[in-house]
């Protein structure tokens, strides 16, 4: 499991769609498609119910979407507080 691939898995969980994730990374949605089959893998259970031009989230997928929601948002806070500190020593020079 790496960060892309939960990347990947929470936009197309927000978006209910993983081409507009795909459109998002620049990548075809095949791409997309195939890491979340490989996160499903190593997580051991389905994340997405797969429908014919659609997409819903599981039970364990609402879960994971709302861990990760936490995680990111924690994730985005951390880069713009070290962002700010890195250019808060960049004008002390």
């Amino acid at each position: 499991m790496d960060i892309l691939q939960l990347r990947y898995f929470y936009d197309s969980a927000n978006y209910l769609s993983i081409s507009k994730t795909a459109g998002k990374y620049r990548v075809p949605p095949t791409s997309v498609s195939a890491s979340i089959k490989r996160l499903e893998s190593d997580i051991g259970c389905r994340l997405f119910d797969r429908h014919p031009n659609r997409i819903t989230l599981t039970e364990k997928g609402q879960l994971m979407r709302d861990h990760l929601k936490i995680i990111f948002d924690e994730m985005d806070e951390m880069m713009d507080s070290v962002g700010k500190a890195a250019d808060d020593n960049r004008s002390e020079e």
